[in-house]
This record gives structure tokens, sequence and C-alpha cells, in this order.
């Protein structure tokens, strides 16, 4: 009787190693998509190294807190938005200031109520806990080594998808505006155009705005107040395009752009002069006169690519600023320029 039991276990350690490799595998895999797809490929690997886990929960570390960042299972959807006390008597908490895996029992209270089995283990990267995984089920769970490992193993990947996350972030989302980066703007742009390379029909203006008498402030206020003034012509721009539309971007220094989609020409520059009215008549709180010198180019009125669209809208800001600063102005097809109103 003992050597068919010796060899159940040997084909179960081979499973689960097997399993093990597999899971780490995936992981990595899904580190190059995003932190989320990291955490629902770690699910679905300790489902399969111990098939009994109906609920999974993972927690970040937040201040004195343990935030739930993922609920995996029918079971654990109501707790998506946990937060535990680190100094609690829950089973994450206990493996957090352990700093080793913990199952359930000596004092650990389960996280879900109907838990029969848990297993709690910290995520960590070097020194640092990035997070803590807690599997359970209303059943019974064993604490395998293959299991601990597989969600140790997350860790890495998990913080490498954080990164990438990151680093995406601020290529593509200016620091101060929260608007697109000027890069980001452009790609998106030409992208756009590329659909009427392949004969779909494609109509937009762009807006390139610069922001008249920001030198003063910055000279006479201080960066810091400068600043703040291009936080509120970021939120100013954000107001005047349409959420899921249109798109608005800091061309760098006091320069902004917007690209509004199924837009023809007039109806963009009834709405870039309904901008420049709005900034002319906001108080910064810097004492001095801001107001914006627009210009409006459209597709594909007056050009045939992005970069021609660039460049017809930045010469109709140009002349703006020629034709006294803080208004719009657009080409007249021509070969000129003709200002607003």
């Amino acid at each position: 009787m003992r050597i068919p039991s010796l060899h159940g276990r040997c084909r179960e350690a081979v499973r689960s190693e097997r399993a093990l490799l597999e899971a780490v595998s995936a992981l990595t895999a899904a580190s190059r998509d995003s932190a989320a797809a990291v955490l629902q490929t770690l699910e679905a690997a300790l489902a399969v190294v111990d098939p009994a886990i109906d609920a999974v929960l993972v927690f970040r570390p937040a201040g004195e807190e343990l935030a739930c960042m993922f609920a995996g299972g029918g079971r654990a959807e109501y707790f998506r938005d946990l937060r535990l006390r680190l100094d609690g008597d829950s089973l994450p908490a206990h493996a957090a200031l352990a700093g080793h895996h913990m199952m359930l029992g000596s004092g650990s209270k389960p996280v879900i109520p109907t838990d029969r089995a848990a297993l709690a283990v910290p995520m960590y990267v070097g020194n640092a806990l990035c997070a803590v995984t807690y599997a359970s089920a209303r059943g019974s769970i064993r604490a395998s080594e293959a299991l601990i490992r597989a969600a140790a193993h997350a860790a890495v990947p998990y913080m490498l998808a954080r990164d990438r996350e990151s680093d995406r972030a601020s290529a593509t989302y200016d620091a101060l505006t929260g608007l697109y980066t000027a890069r980001a703007f452009r790609d998106t742009l030409q992208v756009e155009l590329r659909a009427a390379e392949i004969g779909r029909s494609v109509t937009l203006a762009l807006w390139f705005i610069d922001t008249d008498g920001f030198k003063g402030v910055n000279d006479a206020r201080g960066h810091t107040a400068g600043d703040r003034v291009l936080q509120r012509l970021g939120g100013m721009l954000r107001e005047h395009l349409r959420p899921a539309v249109d798109l608005g971007a800091r061309n760098g220094g006091d320069e902004f752009c917007a690209v509004l989609r199924n837009e023809h020409k007039r109806g963009a520059i009834a709405r870039a002069q309904a901008f420049c009215d709005a900034v002319r008549a906001c108080d910064f709180g810097v004492g001095l006169p801001v107001t914006a010198s627009v210009g409006v180019a459209a597709f594909p009125y007056d050009a045939a690519s992005a970069s021609a669209l660039f460049e017809a809208a930045d010469a109709a800001m140009y002349h703006s600023k020629r034709s006294g600063r803080d208004r719009v102005a657009f080409p007249d097809g021509r070969g000129s320029f003709t200002v607003h109103r």
C-alpha cells in the first residue's frame, strides 16, 4: 500500500512543479501587458495548482493599511475595495508583518466569512513588500510549495508591469496639466490621418494655442504662479473639448494643441473663439492679463498630412499674434490667413 501512495505523491509533485513552471512563464508574459493582467494570470495559476481555491484577493501596502486591488472569484467580488489594518488580526496582515506565508488559524481571521481554508503569501521584490496574495476556499487547501512559490513569483512580473505602465503614462501625459505630451499627441494625430490614406472618410480640426503674456507672469510672479496659470489653462482647454471625442495636449512651454474629431472647419473656428473668450474672461489670480492666440486648421481642407496640418495651424496661430494677440486665425484657402471677427 505504501508504494502506490509514494507513486501518487511523486505524480502530484511532478504535476505541481509543471503547473508552477507554466505559471511563471504565463506571469512573465502577462507583465508585458499590464499589472492587472499579471494578477488575473496569478488567479488562474493558483486555481491550476490547487483547484479547490475559488477566491483570490491581492492587497497592496497603503500606509498603515492593506488595500485590496484585485478580487478574483464570485465570493471575492464584494471585497474588491476592502482595506485592512496592518496591525489587525486578518490573515493578510499577519502574513505581511511576519514576512512569510501563513495559513488560516493561530489567531488569524479569514477575510471572507465563508472561507474554511486560506493562505496568505507576502510578495517581495528585494526587501520591499509590494503586495500580499490571499487565496481561499470553502473546502480545504494545502499550503504546497508550488502554491506558495506561484504567489511569490508573481511579485517581480507585477512590479515590472507597474513600472512599464508608469513609464507609458509619463511618456503619454504631461505631469503639470494631465494633458497629452507633444509626442503622444503627434503620434495619435498621425494614426488618425493614416485612416485617410486607406480611403476612410476623416474630418478633423487642429487648434494650436499660444499663451499671451505668460513670460510677464513668470518674470513678475515667479514660476510657481506660471505653473498655476498653465494648469488652469489646461483645465479650461479640457472643458472646451468633448470628452472621449476630442484630444488636448501641452505642446511644451506655454503652448497647447487640440484635435477636434468629426468637426468641420466652421465649427472648429467658432469653438476656438469661445475658448479664446473664456481665457480672456478668466481671473488667473496673478494680477496680470492672460489671453490666448489660437490658430485653426482643418483636415482635409487645409492640409493633406499630419505634419502639414501642424504647420498650417502653427502658422495661423502666429498670424493671430501678429494681428494683435487674443484672437483666432485660420487659413483662408488663398495662401493667407483670416482673423475671426
